[in-house]
């Protein structure tokens, strides 16, 4: 199979995170590429495993030296994708999994034509913004956050797939089966078929 990019956004709360930490618990084809932030880490998160995290002044350095894929800043902090994490994991015949906002995902799906884009939908405004608000953690803007959501919304017709996030068993079972298919997919697989003399 020739491996390709994931991309999985869903607004803040919307709970790509756990459905991807879901997915490579299952699947070994996949593996997630870290993110860079200017953030500071939450409780529990380890650089280089959740994120890089990095100052200011080395993330704008790695921007300037065209190191990473994209990059934005959203909301008070910057995020983005180190590009030869992408190009290394693809070497491998690995899928690498992009979990990014809407912007990310229009800069990096022009860049890699091939990825697939999911959308993670939450169940309604309401339960998000109980979603944000139950997060054990003081930088959260409740109201900016809600707010960029909505705006998120409007881009799910630019997404290959949608999955609603109402049950997350059925959730992490439905973006199996996307990825899946996506694999199986013929053009994705004749190289390696003529190779093996099947065709």
């Amino acid at each position: 199979m020739k491996p390709f990019p994931i991309i999985i956004s869903s607004p803040s709360g919307g709970g790509k995170t756990t459905v991807v930490e879901r997915l490579l618990k299952k699947d070994k084809s996949l593996s997630r590429v870290v993110t860079a932030t200017t953030r500071a880490p939450r409780t529990g998160e380890k650089d280089g495993k959740d994120y890089h995290f990095l100052t200011e002044k080395q993330f704008l350095s790695a921007v300037k030296k065209g190191q990473m894929l994209e990059w934005a800043k959203v909301h008070v902090n910057y995020y983005g994708i180190p590009k030869k994490s992408v190009d290394g994991l693809m070497k491998k015949g690995i899928c690498p999994v992009l979990v990014i906002d809407v912007q990310g995902a229009k800069t990096v799906s022009a860049k890699y034509p091939q990825a697939v884009k999911i959308f993670i939908l939450p169940p309604s405004l309401e339960i998000l913004k109980a979603r944000i608000a139950a997060r054990k953690d003081n930088t959260q803007n409740v109201e900016v956050r809600l707010k960029t959501a909505k705006k998120e919304l409007k881009e799910i017709a630019h997404y290959d797939y949608v999955v609603l996030n109402d049950d997350l068993k059925k959730a992490v079972s439905d973006t199996a089966a996307i990825i899946k298919a996506e694999q199986l997919k013929t053009h994705r697989n004749l190289k390696d078929l003529k190779q093996s003399k099947v065709i």
